[in-house]
């Protein structure tokens, strides 16, 4: 036997896996994206495995994760009243 071990894909940024099984969600999630999927499959050196619905994949590669971070408001309302 060997041990496993599991993660979410956010805490496996950085990190790499010899082999990497990407388990999707059996519906379409909100934090479900080109992005993530695409952490997700990069952590693999040498073998990865997708589990889930084709449909699931298909539609969270075809969307692209929206960042709400506020930052150019703030920005723009700084440039506006100045330092």
């Amino acid at each position: 036997h060997e041990t496993a071990y599991a993660m979410t894909v956010h805490k496996a940024q950085g990190s790499q896996a010899r082999q990497v099984v990407l388990v999707l969600p059996t519906q379409l999630s909100p934090v479900l994206s080109r992005e993530l999927i695409y952490t997700g499959i990069t952590r693999a050196e040498q073998s990865l495995e997708i589990w889930g619905d084709r449909e699931v994949l298909a539609s969270a590669i075809s969307r692209s994760a929206q960042r709400a971070t506020g930052l150019s408001a703030r920005l723009q309302g700084r440039s506006a009243s100045g330092p």
